[in-house]
């Protein structure tokens, strides 16, 4: 499940990178960095954090579809 910000009329904006994928058959893995900013409503962002973002990916009857994913924090910095 995915949460919002856990600190009150603080928000965020991810900028994503390109998404990496190594497909083996039926299985694939994914991977890509996110840099986020974190802000309040007409404010500049006081502080900014680096994501890597890592999933693998089946091939089902019905298509692909996510397996695991992994969001693992790379670095924290308050401006």
């Amino acid at each position: 499940m995915i949460h919002g910000s856990q600190v009150e009329g603080e928000l965020t904006q991810h900028t994503t990178t390109d998404l990496l994928v190594h497909v083996d058959g039926d299985q694939a893995a994914a991977a890509a960095n996110s840099l986020v900013h974190y802000y309040r409503d007409g404010q500049p962002p006081h502080q900014t954090g680096g994501l890597c973002l890592a999933a693998t990916v089946l091939r089902t009857p019905m298509g692909w579809r996510l397996g695991e994913v992994r969001i693992m924090l790379a670095w924290m910095r308050k401006d």
